[in-house]
């Protein structure tokens, strides 16, 4: 397990909380019947800021219609941009005011709480007391987690977090155990056109062919 699984947290909780994915959805504000918490009036804040936004070069710009059905699915890497740049400015500055309802402010820590504990993961080096600071937020963010959403399922990545902290004590710094290479190449691998019969042997016009054409041609 790596960074990138404690993404799978984030992308997790937001994708259960932005627009449910049909077209009539798209245009509704969050409410407890569709079972949104970032709705199009917040999710049109959300790409007003990322349209605003300078990222660094080497920082890689995520889709301006994420959580809208006609995006469809975010690479990890998008994720992580959008929720440890993007929804950390836009959250704090919408639900982190005074007159902010008690509910929204809880929510805005609920998921600062995860931020911090994927922040801290992905640290290049790490000491004892970062790892426990880890392991607090990652607590706190399962804890107020099934507060706040009574009706979200535990997954066997929420555990797994959860003893995360004993893996950066092994193991060291997520970078030097992380599956990043083997998560690009399956990516390579799924982009490759293939015959979807498993256990033939590969021919001239196979998947294993068009991975190697593709790597002699870069």
């Amino acid at each position: 397990m790596c960074y990138i699984k404690l993404l799978c947290l984030i992308s997790s909780q937001v994708e259960a909380n932005v627009l449910p994915q049909d077209n009539s959805s798209q245009y509704r504000k969050a409410s407890p019947s569709n079972g949104a918490v970032l709705g199009k009036d917040v999710m049109e804040v959300v790409w007003a800021d990322m349209a605003l936004t300078e990222l660094p070069s080497w920082v890689t710009k995520s889709p301006s219609n994420w959580g809208t059905a006609a995006r469809g699915k975010l690479s990890a890497n998008n994720w992580r941009v959008i929720c440890t740049i993007h929804l950390p400015i836009m959250l704090i500055r919408l639900w982190g005011g005074v007159n902010i309802p008690d509910n929204q402010k809880a929510m805005l820590e609920n998921f600062m709480d995860l931020v911090r504990a994927v922040q801290i993961a992905n640290l290049r080096s790490i000491s004892r007391k970062e790892i426990e600071l880890y392991e607090h937020y990652i607590f706190r963010y399962m804890t107020s987690f099934k507060s706040l959403y009574k009706l979200a399922k535990v997954k066997p990545i929420h555990h797994a977090a959860l003893h995360y902290g004993d893996v950066l004590r092994g193991f060291g710094p997520a970078h030097t155990h992380s599956a990043a290479f083997y998560e690009r190449y399956i990516h390579s691998m799924q982009s490759k056109n293939h015959n979807m019969k498993l256990g033939l042997s590969f021919d001239s016009g196979s998947l294993l062919i068009s991975v190697i054409n593709a790597v002699s041609t870069r």
